[in-house]
């Protein structure tokens, strides 16, 4: 009966998703805008064919980013960017640039991307355009901008150094985020957990599943809601002590889980009342399953010192089939539960 609260997730990923979005739109209108002011600038000059790269590197920026504001599909977005960075980087490094600058333009570019694609296909990109550089640096003569071996070897040195500071980085960004994100799912764990029995508690029901059951009501209504209670808690706990009607609890809670689904919930709703909750069940089988968990306590020995006493639960049986409704049907559940215990306890009620 696993639960866990999804709007953590939801929040972090949607920060996450911010993030990329604010880089993927600043590379765009800021490098397109520095582009297409230094290709104005260049337009009136003899070197037409870097005045094409600056242009046609701008109006690629531009057009991913109008794609992207009418998709709205960020991963394809910034995958695609991150190829168009690659590709200006690339036609910069071969024309040379003006007088001979185009490398200085290359190191904005690691961090890029890096934040548009995350360390894994970020960091293999940043590999294949170093990789690239230094075939085209080193390799037969195919640019048109001649680079001296010197000056090719102390820029590969620099942006071998400068991706790996960023993969560093973006490695400890990323093992930080997940720690956080692995303390406060052990934190909301705790919150919403019964220390005593580990099932899931009253805050559990009130704040994580009323939340998942605004959000997503189809994936569990119609849900059976049934309260059960231990028949004379209050004696066990003073003709034995609270040690073993502590025991007492803890083995209930053992026998739920045993006799519950995969997808149900069991909660400790406070002190020896119980509330089992089972997602797309009918009344007619969730009294079926009450029955069944009330038969199977009454033939427990949960006390093995008095093996001759014999501990039952009273059962309330009520439907929840719309979201708003689970304070009210649960107050259904708990009528349904007064009838159990006001006409001879040990049974169930619908």
């Amino acid at each position: 009966m696993p639960y866990t609260s999804a709007s953590p997730l939801t929040a972090a990923r949607t920060v996450e998703h911010h993030r990329r979005r604010y880089i993927l739109l600043f590379v765009t209108y800021i490098t397109s805008a520095i582009m297409l002011g230094l290709g104005l600038r260049h337009l009136l000059s003899d070197d037409w064919l870097l005045t094409c790269i600056l242009f046609s590197g701008a109006v690629c920026f531009l057009l991913n980013a109008a794609w992207f504001q009418v998709s709205q599909q960020l991963d394809a977005a910034c995958l695609l960017q991150g190829v168009l960075v690659s590709a200006f980087v690339m036609g910069l490094v071969w024309h040379g640039g003006y007088q001979h600058t185009a490398l200085y333009w290359t190191y904005p570019f690691p961090p890029i991307l890096f934040g548009l694609l995350g360390r894994g296909r970020g960091g293999l990109l940043n590999l294949l355009l170093f990789a690239a550089l230094a075939a085209l640096l080193y390799g037969p003569d195919v640019g048109q901008a001649q680079y001296d071996s010197a000056t090719g070897s102390r820029f590969l040195a620099s942006l071998l150094t400068l991706i790996l500071a960023c993969a560093i980085n973006e490695h400890f960004r990323e093992r930080s985020h997940h720690s956080m994100d692995l303390l406060h799912r052990s934190k909301v764990h705790q919150a919403n957990t019964d220390a005593l029995t580990t099932l899931a508690n009253r805050r559990f029901v009130e704040e994580t599943l009323q939340q998942h059951l605004q959000q997503q009501p189809d994936s569990l209504l119609p849900m059976a809601v049934i309260l059960a209670d231990i028949d004379h808690f209050k004696h066990i706990n003073d003709s034995f002590g609270h040690a073993e009607g502590d025991k007492v609890l803890q083995q209930i809670a053992r026998l739920f889980r045993q006799k519950l689904r995969q997808q149900d919930f069991a909660i400790r709703y406070g002190g020896e009342e119980f509330l089992l909750l089972l997602p797309h069940t009918t009344q007619e089988d969730a009294y079926r399953v009450a029955d069944k968990i009330r038969a199977a306590i009454a033939q427990q020995r949960l006390i093995a010192q008095h093996p001759e006493l014999v501990i039952t639960c009273s059962f309330g049986v009520a439907i929840l089939n719309d979201a708003s409704m689970m304070k009210a049907t649960i107050e259904k559940a708990d009528q349904a539960l007064y009838l159990a215990k006001t006409e001879g306890r040990n049974q169930v009620r619908a």
